[in-house]
């Protein structure tokens, strides 16, 4: 087998692929018995978690993202999920783009992206680019208040709040974000933005997406406020005319790559390329 990708989706109440809308027949419980079927499916929704949590891997052939961003883009001629998983405790992520020759995508917070496919000869390689703005300190300023107005465009928090669905938390507590509205100087236009401050992420990783060489990008390809907010500051939603891009769940969804089944290589000074372990994968003790 190529390469083996395994997906584990947790489904509790109205998540994601548990719809109970679905079902046709109208059955009528009481109040008991409802509370008991919540009691057991919240326990083995729980026991599922702690189990996915422990699952034994290889750090040194297998790669872990626990959990996944899950945004909707619409704009007047389409509707669009783009999923980005990601690592909390490394600060990688994964996109899966739909590309013939990339697999997947993956990025660390350094600005390094790696290109997991097939070289068109058979063989599963790995290619990188480096996206400098990501990490670079002289690129961002650390002691500036995010966001920042210039001459053209202010910021103007208007005290609106919003919480993340009830199963997107961070360490038990609500996801909740801010909103910005776009106050122009030399145009007209009519933008806002939501950002939150509580997931652990350098967000400029997602932006670096749309800034590769070649045909990899998100399906909103304008998704870029590097310089405008800040890197800790994730878009929970963004509207601009008819445009709107919306962050529905950060949720707990493990998603596991058999990295060590490609070949990677870097290029020597002299021009020749040389196989070396994957710099993703952690050595095997």
């Amino acid at each position: 087998m190529r390469y083996l990708l395994i997906t584990l989706t947790i489904c509790i109440g109205l998540m994601l692929g548990c719809n109970s809308k679905n079902n046709s027949k109208t059955e009528f419980v009481t109040s008991e018995e409802i509370i008991a079927e919540e009691q057991n499916s919240n326990s083995e929704a729980q026991e599922y978690i702690e189990e996915a949590n422990h699952l034994e891997y290889d750090p040194s052939k297998t790669l872990y993202f626990s959990h996944a961003f899950i945004y909707k883009y619409t704009d007047e001629d389409e509707s669009k999920e783009f999923w980005l998983y990601h690592n909390p405790e490394n600060g990688q992520l994964l996109y899966v783009p739909e590309d013939e020759m990339i697999d997947f995508v993956i990025s660390d917070p350094d600005g390094n992206y790696y290109f997991f496919g097939n070289d068109g000869h058979g063989n599963d390689m790995v290619d990188a680019q480096f996206v400098e703005w990501v990490a670079n300190p002289e690129f961002y300023d650390e002691n500036e208040t995010y966001p920042i107005s210039d001459q053209y465009v202010k910021l103007i928090p208007t005290g609106k709040k919003k919480v993340l669905n009830e199963y997107s938390k961070i360490d038990g507590k609500e996801i909740i974000s801010e909103e910005y509205k776009w106050e122009f100087t030399k145009m007209k236009g009519k933008q806002s933005t939501f950002i939150t401050n509580m997931i652990p992420i350098n967000f400029y990783q997602v932006y670096g997406f749309n800034k590769l060489e070649g045909d990899i990008s998100l399906p909103y390809s304008s998704l870029d406020f590097v310089g405008v907010f800040g890197k800790n500051q994730t878009i929970t939603e963004f509207k601009s005319g008819t445009t709107k891009v919306e962050l529905l769940s950060y949720e707990f969804n493990p998603y596991f790559v058999e990295a060590a089944n490609y070949q990677y290589a870097e290029q020597l000074p002299n021009g020749d390329w040389q196989e070396k372990a994957l710099p993703l994968l952690k050595p095997k003790k």
